[in-house]
């Protein structure tokens, strides 16, 4: 079998069967021997490909069109669907894509994890659109917001983004005509909304030395009548400034009242937020005494949401504005007494802490546990660690680790939390094996 690479094949048409997807959505067959993906080509399809970008093992190729179309394919409604990137699977049933999620994450489980344990069926969306509470969007010298499309920086711009609301992408229409009148210093913008339907923009450039509330009052007015709420900017020494409107955006979370800063982490699937942290609570059948650590905490949902039925709950976050927001979200919503939090990184701040915890909550970002975390869960012990992830991958290396350490999974549960597109959320139940 021949594994070389011939440059000079580069942009020549082949014929190619997709067997499978991969982890970001796209298609992978083989040419010559060589495993080649192709983001559009879906199982069982055969689709002619031109091979752009080619390794000594792998290539990436272009559909040109599909000669062997699958039953699962789709039309995507996305009118900017193939040069954006952000959405990798709106060219397939929905079901199939919740079907896909699960096969997905059994197959990191089992080939990065070595764990043969059962997944359950993806939980997904009854209405899998316009669920998005966030966008962050870029500027090109016109004034025109877009986002990046997929591994370049070049500026995808858009009528009606599907997953955000109708009223957000009102928001980001008016915001464009607004900044066609200058305001270059403006690169970055970030729209959010609530359950309310009330909103908040944050402009980075710094923007606070160019927009003023008394100069551009008709533009605050505008958005104000769309139901936008604030407008904040980051100076020139990293801190937020409010620009105009109201300090406080709130949002709901299984009937608990959240403050979130601009620069904090949220969920950003309202609906399905409720549902992964109400499976997180069940999970975790608190008697109402157990001590309980919720590591990566953010601005406090999980921990607060465990406080109602734990006698204690410490959690850590690195984010000095979540930690923040999370102090005033205990208070807010009476659970002064019942939870602490510490600011600082995992790795370091969970070493100084004496309490033996009952229960480990574990929500970390994309890349996983840092090693010294897997280390001190090991010593300590938990009876209990519930392992919340947003990458199948690094949650099947964490799990592996921590099963070698004497830990059994006792449920695997995926969320739908970003439909349409290549990524899965995942509670993961651990129980301590007696030695």
């Amino acid at each position: 079998m021949n594994n070389m690479v011939d440059q000079d094949t580069l942009g020549e048409k082949s014929n190619l069967e997709c067997l499978r997807l991969i982890s970001d959505g796209s298609g992978v067959g083989y040419l010559n021997g060589i495993a080649t993906f192709v983001p559009g080509l879906l199982p069982g399809e055969t689709g002619e490909v031109a091979v752009y970008h080619a390794k000594k093992k792998w290539q990436r190729a272009r559909l040109q069109k599909i000669i062997t179309c699958s039953p699962e394919r789709i039309d995507a409604p996305c009118t900017v669907y193939k040069g954006c990137g952000g959405c990798q699977l709106q060219h397939m049933t929905y079901e199939e894509t919740l079907q896909w999620k699960q096969r997905w994450v059994e197959d990191a489980l089992s080939r990065i994890g070595k764990l043969s344990v059962e997944v359950k069926p993806t939980i997904g969306m009854s209405a899998p659109w316009r669920y998005r509470n966030k966008a962050r969007l870029h500027r090109e010298p016109d004034g025109k917001l877009g986002y990046y499309k997929e591994r370049s920086k070049d500026l995808v711009h858009f009528q009606d983004c599907l997953l955000l609301s109708e009223r957000m992408n009102r928001w980001i229409r008016l915001t464009e005509e607004f900044l066609r009148e200058g305001f270059a210093e403006i690169h970055t913008l970030t729209f959010r909304e609530n359950t309310k339907g009330e909103g908040l923009l944050l402009l980075e450039g710094p923007p606070s030395k160019v927009i003023s509330e008394e100069a551009n009052s008709d533009f605050f007015e505008a958005l104000s009548k769309e139901g936008l709420r604030s407008v904040w900017g980051i100076s020139a020494e990293g801190r937020l400034e409010l620009i105009w409107g109201d300090e406080v955006f709130s949002q709901t979370i299984l009937d608990l009242t959240f403050e979130v800063s601009p620069l904090s982490f949220l969920q950003v699937n309202p609906p399905q937020t409720d549902v992964l942290y109400a499976h997180v609570l069940a999970v975790a059948d608190l008697t109402g005494e157990e001590t309980v650590w919720d590591l990566y905490s953010g601005i406090g949902t999980l921990a607060l949401a465990l406080a109602r039925k734990a006698k204690k709950v410490t959690g850590i976050e690195e984010n000095s504005y979540a930690v923040e927001d999370a102090i005033q979200n205990a208070v807010i919503n009476n659970a002064i007494g019942h939870v602490e939090f510490l600011m600082g990184k995992v790795e370091s701040r969970m070493m100084k802490i004496e309490e033996q915890p009952d229960l480990v909550v574990l929500d970390p970002p994309r890349m996983g546990l840092h090693p010294a975390v897997v280390q001190r869960l090991l010593e300590l012990k938990p009876e209990r660690m519930i392992y919340v992830s947003c990458d199948p991958g690094t949650l099947a290396r964490d799990l592996g680790m921590l099963t070698q350490g004497g830990y059994r999974v006792e449920s695997v549960q995926p969320v739908d939390m970003f439909p349409w597109t290549g990524h899965v959320e995942s509670v993961v139940l651990m129980s301590r094996v007696e030695k």
